[in-house]
């Protein structure tokens, strides 16, 4: 097990970014299914609630006193979100009648979106198995638009032209949306 911390202080948690790396590794290395059920490992023991449960770091190596683990349930959370962003990337596809491979550039914004590991979102489905240059990471993209257009009449006027040319996509009507769903998770 290979961890970084920031500081490089001993772990007492772990971020939504590494907790999608950590899974990410732990599907690659088979202690991870494909339907996100824990294998059996050497460093897979069953926890409190009696779930399963993947140590990262043992007690005493971590800050808190504490095992730092990815649960089960950790896995059942991320697959929850990893299913709800997939879906809504194949809902946009299947409105626009494409395929991933078609796609010139993905942008991915937000604070999350700013420090995930493509590579680890690839592995899981969270994201089209594109090539890595393909990807932009833009940070706050509401924020900093927000700001160009109280500074900017030109940047104003053509955010005011994108919002009238927008459409919105209800992802629960979308046809098939339960089948989408179930295949992204």
């Amino acid at each position: 097990i290979d961890y970084n911390t920031i500081g490089n202080v001993p772990p007492v948690g772990i971020c939504g970014s590494g907790i999608l790396d950590a899974l990410a590794a732990l599907y690659r290395h088979g202690v991870v299914n494909v339907r996100g059920r824990m294998q059996d490992h050497e460093r897979v023991r069953v926890g409190a609630g009696e779930q399963r449960e993947f140590v990262l770091a043992e007690a005493a190596s971590s800050g808190s006193g504490q095992a730092i683990v990815v649960t089960q349930q950790d896995v059942r959370e991320l697959q929850l979100a990893k299913g709800a962003i997939r879906t809504g990337i194949e809902a946009l596809l299947l409105d626009a009648h494409l395929h991933d491979e078609q796609l010139d550039q993905v942008i991915i914004a937000g604070a999350f979106g700013s420090y995930i590991d493509v590579t680890s979102a690839i592995a899981i489905g969270m994201l089209p198995a594109l090539p890595l240059d393909r990807f932009r990471q833009v940070g706050n993209a509401a924020g900093t638009g927000a700001r160009l257009a109280l500074i900017s009449q030109a940047q104003r006027r053509l955010a005011q032209d994108i919002g009238r040319r927008i459409q919105y996509i209800e992802l629960a009507a979308v046809p098939g949306f339960q089948d989408l769903f179930a295949r992204a998770m």
